[in-house]
């Protein structure tokens, strides 16, 4: 990726009271390489430290939301073989990323707004599942998709915990055990969605934009504070089980990136001798 582009992979602008952060990368699917995840956390932490917001937008650009991890990226090329299989490679680019990202999206201060063009993928699945308010554009052209089991690794952003407490358990092992696509009917079903438009909007730049009008009217004569305690105390009930299932997955995910299975169910999959869930 040239400077430019990456100047450019993530965006982040503050709108009246409003921190809006948005994927870029449409030629991508907004997948996101190790880097562009790191950068998605600092927008998230530099957005909770805002002084006069009082929500923080995640929206996108193109197609989907965001095709999960780039597999695609040829990073790992240039990597020494025993680095790659060393415990010092994983826990920085796998374990603490994941850990701190995770963290950064369940410990959000402000209400954390989900504003859905497509399909939601790996570990922005986790992510996503962490937000406070989810708006969908268009639930025929929606869907989540947890595809470890796929890929020889295991659920990542907490969603082992996260798809069962949203979803219910039925639907959760659908995704995890079988990584079966979760339409954006089930999602709505479920309660997971707050709000959809029956995709009436063509240009994905107008339902940002709606949203963003339709969210800012909703908090317009609230008491900003009574806004943040309610939300911590919502999150009571549902921080240990994050916690917990935060630091189960990396360290299971770690056992994998050391035995190797990740990488040689990439290399199958780029051979085709494996099928993509996508």
């Amino acid at each position: 990726m040239s400077s430019s582009d990456s100047e450019t992979d993530i965006l982040y602008e503050v709108k009246d009271r409003v921190a809006i952060i948005s994927f870029n990368i449409p030629d991508k699917l907004n997948a996101l390489n190790g880097d562009q995840y790191l950068k998605l956390g600092k927008f998230i932490e530099k957005a909770d430290e805002e002084e006069d917001t009082v929500a923080t937008i995640i929206q996108s650009s193109g197609r989907f939301f965001s095709a999960g991890a780039n597999f695609a990226d040829k990073s790992m090329e240039n990597v020494d073989i025993q680095e790659l299989f060393s415990h010092e490679y994983w826990l920085q680019r796998f374990v603490a990323r994941n850990v701190w990202l995770t963290n950064l999206f369940n410990d959000h201060k402000k209400i954390l707004v989900a504003s859905v063009n497509g399909p939601v993928i790996g570990l922005t699945t986790g992510l996503l599942l962490l937000c406070d308010l989810i708006y969908v554009n268009d639930l025929s052209k929606f869907y989540l998709l947890a595809p470890f089991a796929n890929l020889g690794l295991v659920a990542e952003g907490s969603s082992s915990a996260t798809l069962f407490a949203r979803l219910g358990w039925s639907k959760a092992s659908e995704a995890l055990l079988l990584a079966k696509p979760i339409s954006g009917e089930d999602c709505y079903n479920a309660g997971l969605i707050n709000k959809h438009y029956n995709g009436k909007f063509d240009n994905v730049d107008d339902f940002n934009q709606h949203i963003y009008k339709e969210l800012t009217e909703a908090f317009e004569n609230l008491h900003e504070d009574s806004i943040f305690q309610n939300k911590q105390l919502l999150k009571l009930s549902r921080d240990q089980y994050i916690n917990q299932a935060n630091s189960q997955e990396v360290m299971r995910g770690l056992k994998k990136w050391l035995e190797g299975v990740p990488q040689a169910r990439f290399a199958q999959l780029a051979a085709k001798e494996v099928k993509h869930k996508l």
